[in-house]
C-alpha cells in the first residue's frame, strides 16, 4: 500500500523535483486522478439512513393576513430543511420552505385571505440526500418488516404528472432526485410517506476528501494484543477521527529484533482514532501481542484497490512531463505504465471474487440429441 506521504515522495523523486510548489502540484494531480478512477472503479460506497416525517399540526406566532408570504412558527422546525405542504385555516394550501432549527416559514404566492395561527403541515415528501452524496445506487424504505424499493423517475415532466395532487401512502412507488438548485440536493418520494418513523436507506457513492494527512511514525509507543482491535498509545499524539465514514487511515506495525515489540508488517484499516492515545482497528491484529513498540506507521491511503495506488503517480507524471517539463520519452514511459495498470484494474474490478479454475471449458453433450458417429 502507498500512503499519501509515500505517493507524494514518489512523485517528487520520479519527477526529480522536490520543491514545495511541485509537491503541491503533485498532491493536486494525484487527488484528481484518484477521484477520476473512483468514478468507474469505485470503492467509495456507503449507506445513510433517515426517517420519514408524518403530518403535524403547528402554531404561528401571529395570524397571517391576506397577501402574506411568510410567517413565524412558535417553535423551531425540528426536522430536515426542505419544502412542505402547508394548509392554512382559510383552506389555502401553499408549498413553504422550512429550515431545520429555524422558526421561519416562507412561501411564494400570497394568501387569498387572512387566517388563524393554526396550520397543518403535511407529511414530508422531500428528504435531504446524504451530506457527502455523489451518486445514488438505490434507495429503500422499510415499513415494518417490509423493505420497499421504489423506481426512479427520470424526468421532471413525469414527476410533475405523478404529483397532480398530494397523495399519501406508506408504500412508495417512485422517487425523483433533485441534484441541487431550490431543492438543495434532495430526493422526492411518491406517494408521499404518510407515517412518522419509517426508515429511508440510501445506498450511494460518497465524495472523498483530498489525500492530505502526512504519515504519523514512531512518535511514542503503542501496544496491541493478538486478535485485538484496540491499539493503546503512550505519549502519542494521534489525530482524532472527525468523520468515521471518511476515515481512510491504516496502521502498520513494523518488525523488530524484539519479540515483544515486533509487528507482522501488515497494514490494518483504522475504524476510528478515538483520542491522541487510542484507536480502533477494523480487523483484529493477527501478529503476536505487541508491548510498547515504537516502530509503527499510520498513513492515509487511497480508497482505490491497493495494487493500483502507483497509478495515481504515473498519471501525475504524464501531465508533468507533457506540460511542466516536456520530455517525450518520460511521458511515454509513464503512459505505458499507467495504461498497463489500467488494463489490470479493469480486469480486477470487474468481479468481487476470484476464480482459481485454470482449466479450459468442458464440452458437455446434450443427452436429448440423437447419437451420432458412435464407435468411430
Amino acid at each position: 500500500m502507498k500512503s499519501y506521504t509515500t505517493l507524494r515522495n514518489l512523485y517528487g523523486s520520479l519527477s526529480q523535483n522536490t520543491s514545495t510548489a511541485n509537491l503541491t502540484l503533485g498532491d493536486q494531480l494525484i487527488n484528481d486522478e484518484h477521484r477520476y478512477l473512483l468514478q468507474k472503479y469505485f470503492n467509495n460506497e456507503g449507506t445513510y439512513r433517515i426517517q420519514t416525517v408524518g403530518a403535524q399540526n403547528l402554531t404561528l406566532t401571529g395570524a397571517p393576513s391576506q397577501g402574506d408570504v411568510s410567517a413565524t412558527l412558535t417553535t423551531p422546525w425540528a426536522y430536515y430543511s426542505t419544502t412542505v405542504n402547508v394548509t392554512f385555516s382559510n383552506d389555502d394550501m401553499r408549498v413553504a420552505r422550512v429550515v431545520e432549527g429555524s422558526t421561519s416559514l416562507v412561501w411564494q404566492v400570497g394568501l387569498s385571505s387572512s387566517a388563524t395561527t393554526a396550520i397543518e403541515v403535511g407529511s414530508l415528501q422531500y428528504y435531504p440526500l446524504p451530506p457527502n452524496y455523489s451518486k445514488l445506487k438505490d434507495v429503500t424504505i422499510t415499513v415494518g418488516e417490509l423493505q420497499w424499493v421504489p423506481t426512479e423517475v427520470l424526468s421532471r415532466k413525469e414527476w410533475d404528472a405523478l404529483n397532480v395532487f398530494p397523495y399519501y401512502s406508506d408504500i412508495p412507488n417512485n422517487y425523483y432526485i433533485y441534484p441541487g438548485g431550490d431543492k438543495s440536493a434532495q430526493i422526492g418520494i411518491w406517494p408521499i410517506p404518510s407515517t412518522q418513523g419509517n426508515i429511508i436507506t440510501f445506498n450511494y457513492k460518497y465524495r472523498v476528501p483530498d489525500l492530505s494527512i502526512a504519515d504519523y511514525t514512531n512518535t511514542g509507543t503503542v501496544s496491541v494484543a493478538n486478535n485485538g482491535v484496540l491499539v493503546t498509545g503512550a505519549t502519542t499524539t494521534f489525530q482524532a477521527t472527525t468523520n468515521q465514514q471518511l476515515e481512510s487511515r491504516w496502521m502498520q506495525f513494523s518488525p523488530t529484533a524484539s519479540t515483544s515489540t515486533s509487528g507482522d508488517n501488515l497494514w490494518y484499516q483504522i475504524v476510528s482514532v478515538n483520542s491522541t492515545t487510542s484507536l480502533t482497528l477494523y480487523q483484529p491484529y493477527q501478529g503476536t501481542s505487541i508491548t510498547s513498540s515504537s516502530t509503527f506507521t499510520i498513513g492515509q491511503m487511497p480508497i482505490l484497490h491497493e495494487d493500483f495506488h502507483d497509478m495515481l503517480v504515473y498519471k501525475a507524471l504524464m501531465i508533468y512531463f507533457s506540460s511542466i517539463v516536456k520530455d517525450k520519452d518520460k511521458f511515454t514511459q509513464y503512459k505505458d505504465l499507467y495504461e498497463t495498470k489500467l488494463e489490470l484494474l479493469e480486469e480486477y474490478a470487474g468481479s468481487k471474487t476470484q476464480s482459481v479454475n485454470l482449466r479450459g471449458g468442458i464440452n458437455t453433450i446434450n443427452p436429448n440429441l440423437y447419437p451420432q458417429n458412435i464407435g468411430q
